[in-house]
């Protein structure tokens, strides 16, 4: 359990305001985003979807953050350390705080992206430009039922929410502090990879405690379901 953040410097899910024109980057569950929707039309989806998607125009980017990339399971391959591209927006109301979007680009590790177990844990661990720790994310995850030749994703969200409330807060008691969006693929042999790109939301500032309403961090790891599992195309 904590306390509520000074200044909550995490990102509440809203209503999208600025979309952009011109064609997306690639989806991060998926095939190559459709096109954005021009100025003034309303976006498809939630705000956290638009913000992974790339929809919106970006304000700036920092360069520097880099990502520490492992797992574990029936064997541990070797850590490897990716640059990570950090844009930030300006999208909230309100002087509301808006969120960094980070892209890690896997492949330069090969074409079919970092080699992970069937089942196990995920470690990422997201650096700053000065080298400190901003968050070490751990993903567990089983897909040992997956066929070959075939793709899914896991979205790995860090909520604080009142204490107490738990899994019965609604959307608008949540704060969304972090999320990390992995992509995964099995290929014609069998095995798994992470591939194409690993995607992160986080707040611009650490958070901090004061003397506000008990707060505790949740964390929730959605799937898709149906189906659970896709084709390669």
């Amino acid at each position: 359990a904590g306390r509520r953040p000074k200044g909550a410097r995490c990102l509440r899910l809203r209503s999208p305001q600025r979309p952009r024109k011109g064609p997306g980057p690639p989806s991060p569950g998926g095939p190559p985003a459709s096109p954005r929707p021009a100025v003034g039309r309303p976006l498809l989806g939630s705000f956290e979807e638009s913000l992974l998607r790339g929809r919106f125009a970006p304000s700036g980017h920092i360069e520097g953050f880099t990502a520490e990339i492992g797992a574990s399971g029936s064997y541990c391959p070797p850590h490897v350390t990716l640059p990570v591209s950090v844009t930030f927006f300006d999208v909230s109301e309100h002087g509301a705080p808006a969120p960094f979007l980070g892209v890690a680009d896997l492949t330069p590790l090969g074409r079919k992206g970092y080699g992970v177990p069937k089942a196990g844990t995920v470690q990422v661990t997201l650096f700053n430009p000065n080298q400190t720790v901003v968050k070490m994310f751990l993903v567990t995850f089983d897909f040992s039922d997956m066929p070959a030749a075939h793709t899914t994703f896991l979205r790995h969200r860090l909520f604080l929410v009142p204490v107490g409330e738990g899994d019965g807060a609604g959307p608008a008691r949540r704060l969304l502090c972090y999320l990390l969006h992995l992509r995964f693929r099995s290929s014609r042999s069998g095995r798994l990879y992470l591939h194409g790109d690993l995607r992160l939301l986080f707040s611009r500032r650490s958070l901090e405690v004061d003397t506000g309403l008990p707060y505790e961090l949740q964390a929730l790891t959605e799937a898709p379901r149906q189906p659970r599992y896709s084709p390669l195309p």
